[in-house]
């Protein structure tokens, strides 16, 4: 068992979402032997020292509720935030929710949703994502590239892909998403552990384009309906249980009507984070919060806990394919079930098999995927490259949308970072 004081950062941790990381920290997974550290220090890295100040003092003042012992140090410098770091998480916003914006309402213009994982709108997110973040992946490089390394910046499949490109690091990418999906699929299915643990093992895809594969039809009947937006007879047809981000690929006319006049997501989040920080300027915490933050307890804290003493219960982690799905490109990140039953080391379980229908959406997402990041982990790409990557987006369908589109990326680009390119 290691011991001893534990060195955690948060990259992006003037979000005001972070402070929920204490109560995460606070439960940590309670199997014998897995103790919390017996001093932790959890190191918020930031660029605006009021908001980082801010944050700083409301998880001070949460982790004194909870009776946790952590030293919460708010932090400017990023090579100083890095050294000796053990588990490093990287939850960056380049832009922030200005950028979301745009990226969540730019499509529209084309006929398009707009999202910030999937679609044009997330690749737009992932060119100033992975242009933003090379040099963060540097330090990283430098000052402790033996740390767990936890990426949930978004697109987190293209964001994590392209870090292991460019840098060869270790990054692992985690997602609230399929056990968000997996918990209300046990509890429909009457399992004993609410948590859908059990479930893990038939569970397959990429960030935000996944599915649970019922042991049989019977089973699969049962979750008709459950997923909120997605037609019901959708896991039917396709045979297998689809997380709710596939109502962008199987309804993209619904979603683009829904979201028609309406604010984005961003926007709503922007007046939320307004809020929160306020509250934290009073030395106040929330009655409740509004935005809770679940892939802190849910995905975060259990990997790194499993990380530091090694663990038997089953996780849903981002990890290069391998050969676990032979008709996937080796290098993209696939998420599936994964353990760490020895600290330290992350082994990535065998994947279940897809039913034809997932297996061709899944199959072209992940070529969108590659081209994506092996494109931007190269260099700023040219006009053409910008197009053949849009052109492979399971959202585009012409080439003029794609020429289109590109031009957008491009003027938000120069606007956003002008040494770009």
């Amino acid at each position: 068992m290691v011991t001893g004081p534990a060195r955690f950062v948060v990259l992006g941790g003037s979000a005001p979402a972070t402070v929920q990381l204490i109560d995460a920290l606070a439960d940590w997974p309670a199997d014998p032997g897995h103790d919390r550290p017996a001093a932790l220090d959890l190191v918020l890295y930031g660029q605006s020292p009021e908001r980082l100040n801010a944050v700083a003092r409301a998880a001070t003042l949460r982790a004194g509720a909870l009776g946790l012992a952590v030293t919460v140090i708010a932090e400017t410098d990023r090579a100083a935030a890095l050294t000796g770091a053990d588990v490093v998480l990287n939850q960056i916003r380049p832009g922030g929710l200005e950028q979301r914006s745009a990226d969540e309402s730019f499509p529209r213009e084309f006929g398009i949703p707009g999202e910030e994982t999937l679609g044009p709108g997330g690749f737009a997110c992932a060119v100033r994502a992975v242009s933003a973040l090379r040099p963060v992946w540097a330090d990283i490089a430098g000052r402790c590239p033996g740390a767990l390394l936890i990426n949930l910046t978004n697109p987190a499949g293209i964001v994590t892909q392209a870090a292991r490109l460019e840098f060869g690091l270790d990054v692992v990418s985690v997602c609230d998403s399929p056990l968000d999906l997996l918990a209300e699929a046990a509890v429909r299915l009457g399992c004993d552990d609410s948590s859908g643990a059990g479930l893990r093992a038939r569970y397959v895809g990429m960030n935000h384009v996944g599915w649970y594969v019922p042991e049989s039809a019977a089973e699969l009947d049962r979750l008709a309906g459950l997923v909120s937006g997605l037609d019901p007879d959708l896991p039917r047809l396709h045979g297998a249980l689809p997380g709710s981000y596939l109502r962008y690929y199987a309804h993209p006319d619904r979603m683009l009507a829904a979201q028609r006049g309406r604010p984005t997501r961003a926007d709503e989040l922007r007046g939320l984070a307004s809020s929160t920080l306020e509250t934290f300027g009073r030395g106040e915490l929330p009655a409740a919060w509004q935005r809770p933050a679940p892939w802190y307890s849910l995905a975060v804290v259990p990997l790194a806990s499993a990380w530091r003493h090694g663990s038997a219960q089953p996780l849903i982690l981002g990890l290069p394919n391998g050969a676990r799905v032979p008709w996937l490109p080796a290098d993209v990140i696939v998420e599936g079930p994964a353990q760490v039953t020895r600290a330290g080391t992350i082994e990535a379980s065998p994947v279940v098999s897809l039913p034809d229908l997932p297996r061709g959406i899944l199959a072209r997402h992940a070529c969108y995927e590659r081209l994506a990041a092996v494109t931007l982990a190269d260099r700023p790409p040219s006009d053409d490259e910008l197009i053949r990557v849009l052109l492979a987006n399971p959202l585009v369908t012409s080439l003029d949308q794609a020429r289109g589109l590109a031009a957008v990326i491009v003027g938000r680009m120069a606007g956003y970072d002008p040494a770009w390119r």
